[in-house]
Parts: structure tokens; sequence; C-alpha cells
């Protein structure tokens, strides 16, 4: 007896220092415009330094708005307890000190967590498609143009990103060719992208600038992009690259112009791409149903209560019903054919029969029948 529970205190003992070593004491320091705001400053600076190493060592600095979004926004579920050290009230500004004992554990787990949630929703799918508007006439003839898609690319897959074939591509290129406007028929892009599983479109346009000379050849290219969220239809990000090369031979110097003016102008729209797509997977994208024939308040209610209980839906809500037509808004993580898969679930389940009319970004339109 003695013996057992001298082994059950060597093992609570090992517990409690197991528990201790996850609790960290940290001395931080926070200013604010209030008290308040200077301790959730320094408690702020506690649980940055109690990420310290161990974001870096698990290569989560390219997600910095990620762990902004998701773990410092937080801090008091980290901060388990901290005493003041000291304060002050400088140039209109509370400056305290804390002594605080971080949750490294939980820390872990929720970085961890992120980290998993990074690798499960993988990388979206992209179309990257080239907008022509007749001003890159001096650049025909020339390998400048498929040098830019080339690197373009070659940036997205290096970040491991999907994209999708290049006729493709090229296909979509020669329709926007003939309507000269992406945004006039933003649905329309949004729909292409989607019937090619690609989540979201990347379009560039280009424009350059080139001074040939006898020995001395000087070529400025401007590429303008647009990164279009397809599920919603709207454009996320717009950025503007310049490069600028020169050399003897005209050729050669388009070509690494293009291909570093490619690679260059994909880069800033990397992270804005991954946080948008990473918040859709956490928080899913807000879609709207609309479903014709339908006006019974009780197959109404009825509907949202199905759809809603799929694990893939955060929420689903009814905005208006009556002549006939319901509308429902439905924040769903996940892309649009599985809402789709989900929306005749919940139909079926009802004895209903939808046949789906038309679907443009984030709207569909159904019909019961």
């Amino acid at each position: 007896m003695r013996r057992a529970l001298f082994m059950f205190f060597i093992f609570v003992s090992g517990l409690l220092v197991q528990i201790d070593a996850c609790a960290e004491e940290i001395t931080a320091k926070g200013a604010g415009l209030s008290r308040e705001q200077a301790v959730q400053a320094a408690m702020r600076d506690a649980v940055e330094q109690g990420l310290g190493a161990y974001v870096k060592s698990q290569a989560l600095s390219d997600r910095g708005l990620l762990v902004e979004d998701k773990i410092l926004s937080h801090v008091k579920g980290y901060v388990t307890k901290f005493s003041v050290l000291a304060e002050d009230f400088k140039s209109e500004k509370y400056i305290i000190t804390i002594r605080a004992t971080v949750d490294g554990k939980l820390l872990k787990d929720d970085i961890d967590a992120l980290s998993i949630l990074r690798k499960s929703a993988g990388n979206p799918r992209l179309l990257v498609v080239y907008k022509t508007d007749g001003r890159t006439s001096n650049l025909e003839g020339s390998d400048c143009i498929s040098e830019i898609y080339g690197g373009i690319v070659e940036a997205l897959a290096d970040r491991q990103f999907r994209v999708v074939d290049r006729p493709a591509a090229e296909s979509f290129s020669r329709q926007i060719a003939d309507t000269h406007s992406i945004d006039t028929y933003l649905n329309k892009a949004a729909a292409f992208g989607l019937s090619y599983d690609a989540e979201y479109t990347l379009f560039y346009d280009i424009s350059a600038d080139i001074r040939e000379g006898e020995v001395y050849s000087k070529a400025r290219l401007r590429v303008k992009t647009r990164l279009v969220d397809n599920t919603r239809s709207q454009v996320i990000s717009s950025k503007i690259t310049e490069v600028e090369k020169n050399g003897r031979n005209l050729a050669v110097v388009l070509e690494k112009a293009g291909r570093e003016c490619g690679q260059k102008a994909a880069g800033p729209l990397i992270e804005a791409l991954q946080q948008a797509w990473m918040e859709m997977q956490q928080n899913g994208s807000l879609y709207t149903i609309v479903i014709d024939g339908l006006d019974d308040t009780e197959h109404v209610a009825g509907f949202n209560g199905k759809l809603e209980k799929f694990p893939a839906v955060s929420a689903s809500r009814e905005v208006e019903s009556g002549g006939g037509k319901a509308v429902f808004e439905a924040d769903y993580r996940g892309k649009r054919d599985q809402l789709d898969r989900d929306v005749l679930r919940a139909a079926k389940e009802l004895g209903w029969q939808l046949q789906k009319i038309r679907a443009e970004g984030a709207r569909s339109t159904w019909k019961k029948i």
C-alpha cells in the first residue's frame, strides 16, 4: 500500500513538473493612452515573446497575418496571470511593465493547429490569364509575353500553388480580348475559372517602353495584376510591377525582363492569396442561394434547418421570402460545387427535387420542381 501511494506521489509530482514547464514567466512592457491599453499591450508583448523561436522553427513567418489574426488577437487566453512590476505616465501615455505567466502548451497547440489547418487546406487552384488591350504590339514576335506568363507560373509553383493548364488560359484570353474588359464581365470570368475548378483567377496585362539602339537596347516592362476570387466574383488584390533591363541584344533583354517581371508580379499577390484562402477555409465564404417555387414558411424553415446542419456550413439564414421565392445566405467552408451538393442533399431529405437554373460567382439560383 505504501509503495502504491509512493508511486502515485511520484506520478503526480512529475505531472506537476510537466505543467509548470509549460508555463513560462516573461517580463514584458506595453504603452497605451489608458492603463488598460498599456496592460493589453504588455500582455501582447509577453505572448509575442512566448511565440519567439517556435514560430520561426515552424516556418510560419510567411504566414504572419494568420498568426496575427488567430494568436495575437487573443492574448488574454494565453496569459494565465500577471503582476505589475512598474508603471509610469510619460508624454500622455501609460507605460507598464509586467511579469506574466504565459501558457506555452496552449500557444504550441494553437500554432500546431494553424500549421495543420494550413497543410490540410492545401493551396487553391489558379487560372492565370493574359488580358491584352493592344498596348503590346511592340512586343509581338518576341518571347517576352510567354516569359512573363512563365515567371508568374514559376513563382506560384514554387509556393505549391496549382495552376490551370495553359491552353485553357489562352482560350479565356481570347474571350477577354473580344470584350476588352474584365470588370464588366467579372461574373463571366469567375464562372470560367470555376468551370476549371479554379478558386482564383489572376489577370495580368502588359505595357512596354522599348528603346533599341545600334549597340545598346533598353526595355521597361509594366505588368498590372488583378486577383479575382471566383467564388465571390470580387477583385481581392491589384498590383503594378515594373522591371527595367538593358543590354546589347534586344531579344535577350526582353526575355530576361519578362521572366523577372512575371516572378516579381506574382510575389505581392501570394500573401494576399494565402490569407484569403485560409480565411475561407477556416471561416467559410458567403454564398447566396435562391430557390424559385418555395414560399411556404414551414418549407423555408425546414430547408434552412437541414442546410445548416452540414459540417461545412458555419451558418445559414433566410434573408428574404415571399412571392414564390426564398433567398438564403450560407457561410460555407468549401467550394461552390460542394455547396451545390449539400443544397441537393438538403432538398432530397425534404423530399424535393431541385434544378439549377444559373450560377454566377457566389450566387446560385434553383427551381423547385
